[in-house]
């Protein structure tokens, strides 16, 4: 892989080829100059000193692979890039170009670490190559994780997608995500490359569900034009070469924003997952990271552990909603557990079984507490598409499903009839959906597998009108009889929950002797009928009150006529706890403050726009920041997303002085050593 002779030309016909070894010259065997003293930058075989020559042939006739000055390296490429450009020619197909690609690759692998400017001669060079071949042999998409980042995208590619458009043929997957991955303008967000492998597969299934087999794009009128810049000064500059069969789409706008929009979508779902894994490295592929994957990443479990989970899941859920222990759960999700869960542990949790096609009460995302260590847990079969929060009928439903259990409950059992009248009041409360009635049955089995306590409702029920509690108080009384009688217990539980919302508990006792007597109350007043009048029974006295209390017997029709009623409570319900956006004072909330700042003033930041720019700079006027005064001052700047932001942000923090300036989840912590440097 050499050249031998005497007065060769140059490739581009000046002077002698540089390569060239011209065997009239004059060694110095004595003393070779391994340090390449006497080079200069564009060395030449025939203008080095017979020192350097003694050097530089006793290294070609080695293995080529000892340490030695990078310029004879260079000299020896010389010769490769002459042969495979100029004698071979740029659009040959000759096998000898194997052998080329073979060497380059060897001594990149050897010398490339320790000299950058060889790093990126030689790796251009097998771009160029690799880009020649693939205009006749059939490719695939190259390697973007081992290529480095480049403000070029690489012929390959440039050539690949050429070569489907000029077919008229889809662009597939991979290659659409290869587009993606090398463009420079695709400014792909942090999860995308701390979580490659994650992103990738997630961006061909949301690609593929976009557009099936792949985007049809229309052929522009430019062709791929090959620039290639020799390291051998033998070459007098740039080689230009056009491909003219081969479409050049980067150029356009259209497909790259497509792709970008997919490349957005991909790493929101991947946020939760990224920053997880930034922070516990060592977790990745574990249950408890994998349960912040999307779905569709996780179905086929590709570790042992996940397996695990998947079946014991699945296994539970096979005859419908089945109650487990929550230890056993935490113990899938990250052996060994054991620190006191948080609230992000608990949604992890019951993000882990969604993807299995469960849910699992109690669920913090549908306002429940966060579970303790050595409760019970309900796992019920979940479809595909159920939400991720409540909404203002569910909550409304699940505080009522809560009161009613509670009283249900209180003789100790719920008997079969309890079960039925709360299941079917389900059925129908607050026009739930399919889901929402799923996971309100399953949070009822929850409640009664337990004993259901009254904490946390006090809070809750302040809000109601004293009519809407009244009509709350009669319902919870007629839940109570559905299974034809009324205990002792539950006529303690029943006044326990009168006092607290508020009601005269001697009520309970003039209702269920409305039950029991036939007296179904009076009915709507009409204007002209007096056939009949109803008298208001006696207050009970304190004896009564406390006088011990028998079951007591109740006329079933009567009771389910009251029963039929409940819709008017649950109505009032759904409104109840439908969540208003509070009034906030501006002039005392931190974001108001911080907003002040007039953006005519804010400096812009290197590699970040106007809006990024002017969120850095409020975010630097103090040390932490809670999470959702940050995302408001974000919002405000047109910036809904503030992980988002935060990454570009941290991205351009990193390049200009090597630390993030936003650390931490919530609250949000600001590096000072980054403010130092960026606002300097």
């Amino acid at each position: 892989m050499i050249y031998v002779g005497t007065g060769v030309a140059s490739a581009a016909g000046h002077g002698i080829e540089p390569a060239l070894i011209d065997p009239r010259l004059r060694v110095d065997w004595a003393r070779p100059d391994w340090q390449g003293l006497g080079f200069s930058y564009w060395p030449s075989y025939d203008r080095i000193p017979e020192q350097a020559r003694a050097a530089y042939l006793s290294w070609l006739a080695g293995t080529r692979d000892q340490p030695v000055q990078i310029g004879y390296v260079f000299l020896y490429f010389y010769g490769l890039e002459r042969r495979a450009l100029t004698d071979l020619g740029i659009s040959a197909t000759d096998p000898e170009l194997e052998l080329i690609v073979a060497e380059v690759n060897r001594l990149l692998a050897i010398y490339g670490p320790a000299s950058s400017s060889f790093d990126g001669y030689a790796s251009s060079f097998l771009n160029l190559l690799s880009a020649v071949k693939a205009v006749h042999e059939p490719i695939s998409p190259p390697d973007h994780h081992a290529a480095k980042r480049s403000w070029e995208i690489p012929l390959t590619v440039r050539i690949g997608l050429g070569r489907f458009v000029a077919a008229g043929r889809p662009i597939p997957a991979s290659w659409a995500l290869s587009l993606v991955r090398t463009h420079p303008e695709a400014y792909l967000r942090t999860p995308a490359k701390r979580c490659p492998d994650e992103f990738d597969a997630l961006f061909k299934l949301r690609y593929c569900a976009k557009y099936g087999d792949g985007m049809v794009v229309a052929a522009p009128k430019a062709t791929v034009s090959v620039t290639y810049r020799p390291a051998s000064a033998g070459f007098r500059g740039q080689i230009h070469h056009r491909l003219e069969a081969i479409p050049d789409i980067t150029g356009l706008a259209g497909p790259i924003n497509k792709l970008r929009e997919i490349a957005g979508m991909c790493t929101d779902e991947l946020d939760a997952y990224s920053r997880f894994v930034g922070r516990h490295p060592e977790s990745k592929g574990s249950p408890r990271a994998v349960g912040l994957l999307p779905a569709d990443l996780v179905a086929g479990g590709s570790s042992a552990s996940i397996g695990q989970v998947r079946d014991w899941v699945q296994e539970h859920i096979a005859k419908g909603p089945s109650v487990v222990s929550f230890d056993d759960l935490v113990e899938l999700w990250s052996p060994g557990h054991a620190a006191k869960l948080v609230k992000a542990d608990a949604v992890s949790i019951a993000s882990l079984v969604e993807k299995f096609g469960a849910g699992v009460e109690p669920d913090v995302r549908f306002g429940a507490a966060t579970p303790k260590p050595g409760s019970t847990a309900v796992l019920f079969p979940q479809s595909p598409g159920a939400p991720a929060a409540p909404s203002p009928g569910y909550s409304a439903a699940a505080t009522l499903v809560h009161l009613t259990a509670v009283v249900a409950a209180a003789d100790g059992s719920v008997s079969p009839e309890e079960r039925a009248q709360v299941a079917d009041h389900i059925e129908t409360v607050l026009g739930l959906n399919e889901f929402e009635r799923s996971r309100l049955n399953a949070h009822l089995l929850w409640l009664t597998a337990g004993k259901p306590a009254l904490g946390g409702m006090k809070r809750r029920l302040e809000a109601l009108t004293a009519a809407q509690r009244a009509s709350i108080g009669r319902l919870l009384v007629d839940v109570a009889a559905a299974d034809g009688q009324v205990t002792p217990d539950e006529i303690t539980t029943l006044t326990k929950v009168y006092r607290l919302l508020c009601l005269d508990e001697a009520d309970v006792y003039r209702t269920v002797h409305a039950l029991a007597s036939g007296d179904a109350g009076p009915p709507t007043v009409r204007p002209a009928e007096h056939e009949k009048r109803w008298s208001i029974p006696a207050a009970p006295t304190i004896d009564d009150i406390e006088s011990p209390v028998v079951a007591v017997r109740l006329d079933p029709e009567i009771v389910a006529a009251r029963l039929a009623e409940t819709a008017t409570v649950t109505a009032l319900l759904a409104d109840i706890f439908t969540d208003d956006e509070p009034e906030t004072d501006s002039a005392s909330h931190p974001a108001a403050e911080a907003s002040v700042v007039d953006d005519a003033d804010v400096v812009p930041i290197e590699g970040l726009d106007g809006a990024h720019s002017a969120l850095a700079h409020r975010l630097r006027s103090q040390s932490s920041w809670d999470r959702s005064e940050a995302g408001e001052i974000a919002a405000s700047l047109g910036l809904p997303l503030l992980d988002g932001a935060l990454d570009r942000i941290n991205e351009a923090a990193l390049d200009l002085c090597g630390d993030p300036l936003v650390e931490g989840d919530d609250p949000l912590e600001i590096n000072h050593y980054a403010v130092e440097e960026l606002f300097q």
